[in-house]
């Protein structure tokens, strides 16, 4: 008796549970970390490139904020303010292709004015170093990639 409720009734019932399970819907996590990849926070690529530090509270370019400062201060700063000419002087030390700094420019002159400011060069340094390191770049800025001066406040 036990013979055959293992081979038929067990084989029966598989069977219905495969069958439902097949009818399911199948739930997805949203939101927060999970925004952008199916997999979470552990889907091939996260955290790593321009996704660096998407779940951290802190800004992630403020790591290499000091050093950036620092090559920033060189390039006679105006007001605040670094021309494009000068910014470009340094920017092409990375040997990238013009169109890709192009890009890197676009994303981290947040204000439009052609100039950067300590923040928005210190991205630009971030992005350069995510490509240098094999990374592609976003199409926009990601938000976690803004600066903190830049992010507009909660109304």
């Amino acid at each position: 008796m036990v013979d055959d409720m293992l081979s038929n009734d067990i084989a029966k019932l598989m069977a219905l549970v495969r069958q439902e399970e097949s009818q399911q819907q199948t739930e997805v996590v949203r939101g927060g970390a999970f925004d952008g990849t199916i997999n979470g926070p552990f889907g091939h690529g996260y955290g790593e490139g321009a996704g660096e530090g998407i779940d951290e509270p802190e800004w992630v370019v403020a790591r290499d904020k000091p050093l950036y400062d620092e090559i920033f201060y060189t390039l006679c700063p105006i007001n605040g303010k670094v021309t494009g000419a000068n910014a470009k002087k340094e920017m092409i030390k990375s040997k990238l292709p013009n169109i890709v700094l192009g890009k890197i420019w676009r994303l981290a002159d947040i204000d439009r004015d052609g100039m950067l400011d300590d923040e928005e060069f210190a991205l630009a340094n971030h992005l350069i170093k995510v490509k240098l390191e094999g990374h592609e770049l976003p199409d926009t800025l990601p938000p976690h990639l803004i600066p903190p001066s830049k992010k507009k406040a909660p109304e």
